[in-house]
C-alpha cells in the first residue's frame, strides 16, 4: 500500500473542456471537504468541481460525486482511479472548465479517468511498511561500523544514533527483516548489544513517483 507524500496536479483538455485533476493525502473526512471547498473557491468560475475519496486502512469509506455531471460520468470514474491505486487515504479532485462542446456520456468518463489519472502521476509517494521499532542499546564503539553496515546493506539508512559510553542506534526495521536483522547485529556484537522492542507501526519508505512504480 501507498501513501501520498506530495500532492500532484495535471490538466487534460478535450474539445476545448479543461479537466484540472489535483490527487491529494487526507487525514481525515474533514479534511477531504475542507480540500473540495478550497479548490471550488480557487476555480469559483468552473462549471463542475468532481472527486472521490478512499479513507482509512481496512473497510475504507468512501465518498464521490458527480457535482450535476451525468449520474456515473464523474465521480464513479474518479473512484475507480482510486480504488485501482494502491495509494491508502487519498482524496481526487477533477475541475472542469466546460468548452461549449458536449462529449457524451463516453467522453466524460474518459476525461475525468485521464486527469485523475494523470493527477496520480504527478504526485510523490511512498511505500507503507509494518515495521518494529527496534533500539539497539550496548554497542561498543569497535562495532558501531558492523551495526551500521548491517542496517544499510537491508536499506534502512535513516536511523537515529545516541553515543556516550558505548553506542545505542534507533531504527525502524520492516517486520519480515527484522528476526533476520536483529540476529545478524547480536551476532556481530558478539551479544553484547540489547535489542529492545519499542512497539510496531507503519511508516513510508521508498519515496516515489507512481509513474515509475
Amino acid at each position: 500500500m501507498k501513501q501520498i507524500l506530495k500532492s500532484g496536479e495535471a490538466e487534460v483538455i478535450v474539445k476545448k473542456s479543461r479537466f484540472i485533476g489535483e490527487a491529494h493525502r487526507i487525514t481525515s473526512e474533514e479534511e477531504a471537504a475542507a480540500l473540495v471547498a478550497e479548490t471550488r473557491k480557487k476555480y469559483y468560475d468552473a462549471r463542475h468541481v468532481c472527486y472521490a475519496y478512499s479513507f482509512g486502512d481496512t473497510n475504507p469509506r468512501l465518498k464521490f460525486s458527480d457535482d450535476g455531471e451525468p449520474k456515473g460520468t464523474a465521480g464513479k470514474p474518479i473512484l475507480d482511479i482510486v480504488n485501482g491505486s494502491g495509494v491508502q487515504d487519498i482524496l481526487i479532485i477533477v475541475t472542469r472548465y466546460f468548452g461549449g462542446i458536449l462529449l457524451g456520456t463516453g467522453g466524460l468518463v474518459r476525461a475525468y479517468s485521464d486527469a485523475a489519472k494523470e493527477a496520480l502521476l504527478a504526485a510523490e509517494t511512498g511505500e507503507l511498511v509494518d515495521c518494529v521499532m527496534r533500539k539497539y542499546s550496548g554497542i561498543a564503539y569497535g562495532d558501531y561500523d558492523k551495526v551500521r553496515f548491517i542496517l544499510e546493506k537491508n536499506g534502512i539508512t535513516d536511523y537515529e544514533t545516541e553515543y556516550g559510553s558505548e553506542v545505542a542506534i534507533t531504527a525502524y526495521i520492516p517486520v519480515q527483516l527484522d528476526e533476520g536483522i536483529t540476529g545478524e547485529i547480536t551476532d556481530s556484537t558478539r551479544g553484547t548489544c540489547a535489542p529492545e522492542n519499542l512497539g510496531t507501526t507503519r511508516v513510508v519508505r521508498n519515496t516515489e513517483s507512481l509513474n515509475e512504480a
